[in-house]
């Protein structure tokens, strides 16, 4: 029997929504690590885990991203990095939901701490890696922002640090058991309008 998809999950839909088929050279992201994806495929765990180099050096799980957007409403924005501009249960991808652009304010090149209660928060969906899972994760950890322009032609670029994931479907509602540990980077041109942008400001 399927599991009913939890919160997490179901943040993530909520956040990507529907994407058109493409891709572009704005910009480059990448994000690498350690990571164990206990429900893939067929209910079997897929596990990329270094075993001879330290923890912050292994990118024994590398996703590449050629996808970029900048989606903002009002003072809120988010932020989509993933592999082509499938619909979210098709690819693999990464999501910052900034809830305050203003809280953000003179803090470019500082450490933003990410969380379910934080004023940032990232939801990993591996729906490519891993075609029928219903495995959802919880993110935390931090993200630097380089650059955060919310117009057209601006630069958005950021560095991510060091985020914990665990295992988000735990049925009492506190995270799981840690899975992994990820870092990476962003760096594209925002553009505006279908498919990059869903809502209008």
């Amino acid at each position: 029997m399927s599991r009913r998809p939890t919160a997490a999950l179901a943040f993530a839909f909520a956040l990507a929504g529907a994407l058109c088929g493409c891709s572009d050279d704005l910009g480059s992201a990448e994000v690498v690590g350690s990571l164990i994806v206990p429900d893939c495929e067929d209910g079997e765990a897929a596990s990329y885990v270094c075993s001879d180099v330290p923890l912050d050096e292994c990118d024994a799980l590398r996703l590449e991203f050629d996808f970029f957007a900048l989606d903002q409403l009002g003072d809120a924005a988010r932020i989509t990095i993933q592999r082509g501009g499938q619909i979210l249960g098709r690819t693999d991808s990464m999501l910052f939901e900034i809830r305050d652009l203003r809280q953000l304010r003179g803090r470019l090149g500082q450490p933003i701490p990410v969380g379910v209660d934080t004023n940032v928060r990232v939801g990993l969906a591996l729906f490519e890696l891993c075609p029928d899972t219903t495995q959802s994760f919880a993110v935390s950890g931090s993200v630097i922002f380089d650059a955060l322009g919310v117009e057209q032609g601006d630069r958005v670029a950021g560095r991510i640090e060091r985020l914990e994931v665990r295992d988000g479907r735990a049925e009492d509602g506190r995270p799981g058991p840690v899975l992994g540990f990820l870092r990476g980077r962003f760096d594209f041109t925002r553009e505006i309008g279908p498919p990059y942008q869903r809502f209008s400001r």
